[in-house]
């Protein structure tokens, strides 16, 4: 599979995973996109995904309302992803499963960004198409532990989940290290876990703290960056810290790399 055409492939189904994500909920997946303040249906040359987006200057170009900067970035981050997955050496069949793995990691991860919320169907698409990778993997056979690997990496974060009674981790969140478990084995899995809780404890402090300020102030065409707009207890969805975590570790494997978290 040719990276280029991947990444072209991807940019379209992320626009496919945008309208998914947004009108999850909401309305149908059919009829034609249409502006959410004017409702005015768009054209064709305003869909081209991220293209559009930076054409138009983020703003609809009929009442000028603002259009929300996930629909570039959810675009962007499916054809870079498409790439990655289509430039390893892998044989075909998994890069495909692996394509399938990751459609459903990017539109949970622009739900939960969005809402704070993994919904269970999405969950339980996103496990059985890691459970399909391990078992092409495997060659048609799954061992013990492959099997094994989802349920031993979910159970601490469902006992988190259970006795802080939601307070600490979301149910969400150990559905999700099913898949996890399943899609990247026992102790991959461990070192994504890992990961996870770095990158979530280096951004979320920038996010919470200094990000939507530092935003304001660009925007006023301010120097300085004052006190943060958000504290500590704003919640903050842990899912895509997983999901970026989770490929990571992959495309490091898969390109013969190691990622040195617990180098076990």
């Amino acid at each position: 599979m040719m990276p280029f055409l991947a990444s072209l492939f991807g940019a379209i189904v992320g626009s496919f995973l945008n309208v998914v994500a947004l009108r999850h909920g909401a309305r149908g997946l059919g009829g034609r996109s249409a502006c959410y303040s004017c409702a005015r249906q768009l054209r064709w040359f305003e869909l081209v995904p991220v293209v559009s987006w930076i054409a138009l200057r983020g703003r609809c170009r009929t009442c000028g309302s603002s259009i929300s900067i996930q629909y570039p970035l959810v675009e962007a981050t499916t054809a870079g992803t498409f790439a990655l997955i289509a430039a390893t050496p892998l044989p075909p069949a998994l890069q495909l499963a692996a394509l399938l793995v990751a459609v459903f990691s990017i539109l949970i991860a622009a739900y939960d960004i969005r809402h704070t919320i993994i919904p269970d169907q999405w969950v339980v698409l996103f496990s059985l198409s890691a459970l399909l990778y391990a078992w092409i993997a495997g060659a048609a056979v799954l061992p013990v532990m492959m099997l094994l690997a989802g349920p031993v990496i979910a159970l601490p974060f469902y006992v988190l989940w259970r006795v802080s009674q939601g307070r600490w981790m979301g149910l969400g969140d150990a559905k999700l290290t099913l898949g996890i478990g399943w899609f990247l084995g026992l102790l991959d899995g461990v070192r994504a876990i890992f990961l996870s809780f770095m990158l979530g404890a280096t951004i979320s402090i920038f996010v919470l703290l200094w990000l939507p300020r530092l935003i304001h102030a660009l925007r006023r065409g301010r120097a300085r960056v004052s006190a943060p707009a958000y504290t500590m207890k704003s919640e903050v969805p842990f899912g895509p810290f997983l999901l970026a975590a989770m490929w990571i570790v992959w495309l490091a494997g898969a390109y013969g790399y190691a990622v040195p978290i617990l180098n076990i």
